[in-house]
């Protein structure tokens, strides 16, 4: 015998299996939200833009620490020698909410840019160091807020030397087809 329960709630009624915790989630209409975002950077040989592009389910940024890969920069200022750095780069999200026609997110961004940088990931250490001969750059950025993103509407973060971060919310349909068009493109 399969039961079906009630249970009065402030004057609505949900049924054991119907209840959602947010009326804008898109499960709803049997759709999926995947999150786009981009780090990129100028090449430090070619001028070339380079970076790295990801796409997540939304459900998986929670407290998800995405580290991007060392690089390095180089800046050249009129009348001056040019000046090098390595980039050390990551996002983390640690909250999101569905909204009517997007969702919010909390956002935390490191950038840091010096003359040596160390990446420690499980099975591989990257080191990269400028020569102590050679005039190095140094800067941090630390972004720490609440971000709103209408679904395809691209969020960025503009820094300096070139360094550029990209968001965007991307509803997906059942079958993995894109609803709505984020204007990040592949690196």
């Amino acid at each position: 015998m399969k039961l079906l329960f009630l249970v009065p709630l402030a004057g609505m009624l949900f049924s054991g299996c119907a209840m959602w915790r947010n009326p804008n989630d898109p499960a709803r209409n049997k759709q999926y939200v995947v999150v786009i975002n981009a780090m990129t950077w100028p090449d430090s040989a070619s001028g070339q833009m380079q970076g790295k592009r990801t796409v997540w389910p939304l459900e998986q940024l929670g407290n998800h620490e995405e580290l991007f890969p060392l690089a390095q920069l180089k800046h050249c200022p009129p009348a001056l020698p040019c000046a090098w750095g390595v980039l050390s780069a990551s996002r983390n999200v640690t909250r999101y909410q569905y909204e009517a026609g997007g969702v919010t997110l909390d956002l935390g961004m490191n950038v840091d840019v010096h003359r040596r940088q160390q990446d420690r990931r499980r099975n591989s250490h990257t080191s990269i160091a400028i020569p102590a001969d050679v005039p190095a750059m140094s800067y941090q950025r630390v972004v720490q807020e609440t971000v709103s993103l209408p679904y395809g509407k691209v969020y960025s973060v503009e820094m300096d030397y070139g360094i550029k971060y990209q968001l965007c919310a991307q509803r997906m349909d059942a079958s993995g087809r894109p609803l709505d068009k984020c204007d990040i493109p592949p690196i």
